[in-house]
C-alpha cells in the first residue's frame, strides 16, 4: 500500500495545530519576522503609477522571481494591508508577456471607485510600496491565434484583451477589436493599441464612442463580422449581457463566445425557504450564542463583523486559513467555486463561505 505523504502531513498538521500546514499556524510569528508575509502569495513592489484615464490607474509592479508567470488574459488577486487587515481585489494583467519575461514586471489597469474599499488605496500608494499578489488565474486566453478572431471590450474589460493582443508575436489570421468607450479620453491603453494597429496590418481597431455613436450602429457592424470567427468578450456585466444577446441573435453558438469572469463572485443565494425568507445565523463565541439575520450576498466573515462579533481573519480571500472555524450545522457555499458544503459538522473558512441555510457556527 502506497502512503500518501502530503495527505498524512496535512492530517497531522490539522490534528496538531488546527491548520492544514504549520506555516499557517506560525503565521503571526512569521509576520513579525517578515512584515507583509502571506502564505500562498508573492511579493511585488510598485515601480510607478500613472493615470491612463481620469478614473483608470495603471500600476507597474516589479514581481518576485518566485512568481510563476501568467498566460495573457489571466488575472491576479492583489492584497494590501490597511488598518490592520488585508484587503484584496482581482485585477487583470494588461501588459505584454514580453515585459514579464525580459524585466520580471507586470502592469495592472485599475478602475478607481471613490466609494470602493480597495481601489482608492491604490491611488495613495507610494513608489516602492510592497504589496502581495496571487498566482495568475483564469481560463480567459487566446486559444487559437491561427483562426480569425473578434475581440469586444468596454471599460476595464480592455485590460485582459490588451494583454492578449500586445503579447502576440506571430500574426497568422485577421483580428478585429471593437472597443466601446465614452470618448477617447476614457479609453485606457488606447495609445498602445493604436500603435499596434499602425504596425500590424492583420489587426484592426474599431473605436466606438458611446457619446456620439448609438449602440445599434456598432452592434450592426459587429453582427456582420462574427461569422466563423472566435469571439472574446469582456466588460461590465450589463454590456456583456447585451452584447452576448446580439451575438446569439446573429447565429453565433454560445460555445464560441469566450468571456471573462473573475474574482470572488458571490452567486445568487439559495435559501432554505422557497419564499426567500431571511436566514438566521447563530454564532457561538466563548460559550455565548448570538442570533443574527444573515445577508446571503456576503461572506460569513462580513456578516459576523457587521454584527460586532470578533472573528479571526487574515488574508480575507481563502489563502491563509486564519478564519477557519467549526460549522455545527447548516449549509454554506464556497464563494470561489460555488461548491456546497454538507449540512452537518465540519470546518469552514469564514471569509469564503456564503450562507445558504440557517447556520450554527462556533467562532
Amino acid at each position: 500500500m502506497k502512503l500518501n505523504l502530503p495527505r498524512l502531513w496535512r492530517a497531522f498538521c490539522l490534528m496538531l495545530a488546527n491548520q492544514p500546514s504549520l506555516t499557517l499556524y506560525l503565521l503571526p510569528l512569521l509576520q513579525r519576522l517578515w512584515p507583509g508575509f502571506l502564505p500562498g502569495l508573492y511579493r511585488a513592489r510598485l515601480l510607478s503609477r500613472q493615470w491612463q484615464t481620469p478614473d483608470m490607474l495603471q500600476l507597474t509592479l516589479d514581481v518576485s522571481g518566485r512568481w510563476p508567470g501568467f498566460v495573457p488574459g489571466q488575472h491576479i488577486m492583489l492584497a494590501i494591508k490597511h488598518d490592520g487587515r488585508y484587503l484584496s481585489r482581482p485585477f487583470s494583467i494588461c501588459s505584454s508577456l514580453k515585459l514579464w519575461q525580459s524585466r520580471q514586471q507586470i502592469q495592472l489597469c485599475c478602475k478607481v471607485n471613490p466609494a470602493g474599499e480597495v481601489t482608492p488605496l491604490l491611488a495613495a500608494l507610494h513608489q516602492h510600496s510592497d504589496i502581495n499578489i496571487s498566482r495568475a488565474q483564469g481560463d480567459f486566453h487566446w486559444q487559437q491565434p491561427a483562426l480569425p478572431a473578434v475581440f469586444i471590450a468596454a471599460g476595464s474589460g480592455i485590460t485582459p484583451i490588451a494583454a492578449m493582443l500586445l503579447s502576440q508575436r506571430h500574426w497568422l489570421a485577421p483580428v478585429i477589436l471593437y472597443y466601446r468607450c465614452r470618448g477617447p479620453e476614457n479609453a485606457a491603453l488606447l495609445t498602445e493599441l493604436n500603435q499596434l494597429a499602425a504596425s500590424q496590418p492583420m489587426f484592426t481597431l474599431y473605436l466606438s464612442d458611446s457619446s456620439t455613436e448609438p449602440a445599434g450602429s456598432w452592434q450592426q457592424q459587429l453582427a456582420g463580422d462574427v461569422a466563423s470567427k472566435q469571439l472574446y468578450l469582456c466588460g461590465p456585466a450589463g454590456f456583456m449581457q447585451q452584447t452576448r444577446a446580439i451575438l446569439l441573435k446573429s447565429g453565433v453558438t454560445a460555445g464560441h463566445i469566450q468571456q471573462e469572469q473573475f474574482g470572488l463572485t458571490i452567486p445568487a443565494a439559495v435559501t432554505a425557504a422557497a419564499g426567500n425568507q431571511p436566514l438566521s445565523g447563530h454564532f457561538i463565541s466563548a460559550g455565548i450564542s448570538k442570533t443574527v439575520l444573515l445577508n446571503a450576498q456576503q461572506s460569513l466573515l462580513q456578516n459576523a463583523e457587521e454584527h460586532g462579533l470578533n472573528a479571526r481573519f487574515g488574508c480575507r480571500m481563502g489563502v491563509c486559513f486564519q478564519c477557519v472555524c467549526d460549522k455545527v450545522s447548516g449549509q454554506v457555499r464556497d464563494i470561489r467555486s460555488g461548491a456546497l458544503s454538507g449540512h452537518g459538522f465540519e470546518q469552514i473558512q469564514l471569509c469564503v463561505s456564503q450562507p445558504v441555510t440557517e447556520l450554527v457556527v462556533k467562532l
